[in-house]
């Protein structure tokens, strides 16, 4: 198998690979010995997920799980921990690293590059968002990544994009933003970028937004709309507002020691299937918000609210021309703004 692996960013508008080196650093399981097609080494590894199997991630993750015992009669086996069993993000990006986790699937970059995606009306489609994947810039990404940390980004799967919701107020344009006391993740771009248009961001860990909402200690929130379906935000939110802010896609992360040590059939295999599973997620991502849209409406309480989106990337334009290269660096921020057209 070739040594260049392939980062790819899926969406419902297309699908196509991206060239992205992967390296290695040192082996963090029991040795395994090679195996052909019809006998697999007896395995298992671990893989993380900090949202649920509910969600299009988990769909995809769980398909991948259910065709590798399959595909290897039984012989390898995942121990499967999603719903941030294991930790948030940052917790388990130090276990892949010293590789007690082996595969993490998340929407949450590890470093400031791979969560460029999460500037705020930057990104004006999953086109834009590929050929920055494509880009010999996201090549240099993955290859410092694997040097530093020894991880590496096998491939992008889709998610659906980031809107508001928020008690008092929807957020029809940029004005309804300021000072809206929002809960904003704490990726200096994206909390930076809405506090720029006037929103009053707030830091708080995703496991507190239920709560913090229902109690009043802030009054909105950002998520895409099957993590807000499958955590009940619409419960406690008066508006759905479809700003459409965010196209950040999921990642695929591996020990690049682990994931280089394999046999080369097992690779290729698993790689096959996770290109399956990102199929399964790509179709789920597709109808997911038609169909928790039509939910939402049946069950009335909460108003969802069409936006005049140009308005937002308008507002969003200056900002992030300031901001952009102070948190994604000059060149990053650089050719991002050259890949949009």
């Amino acid at each position: 198998m070739d040594m260049n692996r392939t980062l790819i960013a899926y969406s419902p508008e297309i699908s196509r690979r991206a060239l992205v080196a992967v390296a290695t650093t040192a082996a963090l399981l029991l040795p395994i010995t090679s195996a052909s097609a019809k006998d697999w080494p007896e395995m298992s590894f671990r893989l993380t997920m900090t949202v649920s199997t509910e969600e299009p991630l988990g769909q995809g993750m769980t398909h991948f799980i259910d065709r590798l015992a399959e595909e290897t009669d039984g012989n390898v086996t995942v121990d499967f921990f999603p719903s941030g069993q294991l930790g948030q993000d940052l917790d388990v990006f130090e276990q892949i690293s010293d590789g007690t986790v082996h595969m993490h699937a998340s929407g949450f970059g590890i470093n400031a590059n791979y969560n460029s995606f999460f500037a705020p009306w930057l990104f004006r489609s999953f086109d834009h968002v590929q050929r920055v994947l494509e880009s010999d810039m996201a090549q240099s990404w993955n290859d410092a990544l694997k040097a530093e940390r020894g991880v590496s980004v096998l491939m992008a799967y889709p998610r659906a994009a980031r809107h508001i919701t928020s008690n008092g107020r929807g957020v029809a344009t940029p004005a309804d933003l300021k000072g809206l006391r929002m809960r904003v993740p704490q990726i200096p771009i994206l909390f930076d970028g809405f506090a720029g248009l006037g929103a009053d961001a707030v830091a708080m860990n995703f496991g507190e937004v239920y709560s913090g909402l229902q109690a009043g200690l802030i009054s909105g929130q950002e998520n895409p709309l099957p993590t807000i379906a499958g955590f009940s935000i619409q419960e406690v939110q008066e508006y759905i507002s479809l700003t459409g802010h965010v196209l950040a896609p999921e990642y695929i992360y591996v020990n690049s020691a682990w994931w280089d040590n394999l046999p080369d059939d097992l690779r290729t295999l698993m790689d096959g299937l996770l290109i399956e599973g990102q199929q399964v997620a790509a179709d789920a991502t597709n109808s997911a918000e038609d169909k928790i849209l039509s939910s939402i409406r049946a069950a009335g309480g909460t108003e969802i609210i069409e936006v005049d989106v140009e308005a937002f990337y308008l507002a969003a334009g200056p900002i992030l021309d300031r901001i952009g290269p102070q948190h994604l660096g000059e060149e990053t921020y650089r050719v991002i703004v050259e890949l949009a057209n």
